[in-house]
């Protein structure tokens, strides 16, 4: 019983720390998610009096995906009561031409102004559009959202480390007597401390397959669907074996490098 205590002791705050990395993981994908969807559905319209072309505007705009002349068939329909056909022929004349620009990626309010300010720049450019309107209301609370998260999972991870610090040291004090009899026939310190590496491996795998288990149990569950409906996004954005290689790797990572702490401080003192 006082074995399976010990190693929960490291096991708990281990899950709280991936739980917070999962949560990053998770709010990343849903953000580029709803980036993606309002490049496709965002455009930025140009006037000018010159011809464009796609690899024209690439050269100074890398995110430009696609162009597609406008045509602009409203405006001269509305004005067509209101002039003679002469003076709407010549008044066609003189318009410029307008394009519609695709981005492949959505832009920060940065990032727009750069891109406008740089369209502006191109020989017969008259005009830009930008439409900043841009963040629907769901993207600006996904923002917030991982900046809570990323706090809160900051300050957690502290106090998991913290914790999983000293249960390495509870294991270090129980095997204390075995070290020092090993240091006394001269063992190099990585096999004295052989026995602290091998729990925290133990115990990171263990977490590693609660983890699977969790992710396989969350992605078909009714609060999965209910979140990934919230925020307009489909659980697809939970990959449940890479994820689980990297809450694995990270876990391996998070409890040898605290090892590698205690075992540093001892000799410190």
């Amino acid at each position: 019983m006082n074995s399976i205590k010990r190693h929960l002791a490291l096991i708990i705050p281990l899950l709280a720390l991936l739980f917070g990395i999962e949560s990053i993981i998770l709010i990343d994908r849903s953000i580029s998610t709803h980036e993606q969807k309002l490049a496709n559905s965002y455009s930025i319209i140009v006037a000018s009096k010159e011809a464009l072309d796609l690899q024209k505007v690439q050269a100074f705009v890398r995110e430009v995906d696609g162009i597609k002349p406008v045509a602009p068939d409203y405006m001269i329909n509305e004005l067509k009561q209101e002039l003679s056909k002469d003076a709407l022929e010549s008044l066609q004349k003189e318009l410029p031409l307008f394009y519609s620009l695709r981005l492949s990626v959505f832009p920060n309010k940065e990032r727009l102004e750069q891109i406008s300010s740089t369209l502006l720049k191109l020989s017969g450019v008259t005009k830009v559009e930008a439409f900043s309107k841009s963040h629907s209301q769901v993207y600006k609370l996904l923002l917030i959202l991982k900046g809570s998260v990323l706090i809160f999972s900051i300050l957690s991870a502290i106090l998991s480390c913290l914790l999983m610090i000293k249960q390495i040291e509870v294991w270090r004090f129980e095997h204390s007597e075995r070290m020092e009899i090993m240091s006394f026939l001269g063992a190099p310190s990585w096999m004295r401390n052989s026995v602290l590496f091998r729990l925290a491996i133990v115990d990171s795998v263990l977490v590693g397959i609660i983890s699977l288990c969790a992710l396989f149990y969350f992605k078909d569950s009714a609060l999965a669907s209910s979140l990934a409906n919230t925020l307009e996004v489909n659980t697809s954005i939970i990959k449940v074996w890479s994820d689980s290689i990297i809450l694995l790797f990270c876990s391996l990572i998070i409890s040898l490098v605290c090892v590698l702490f205690v075992i540093l401080k001892q000799k410190d003192l």
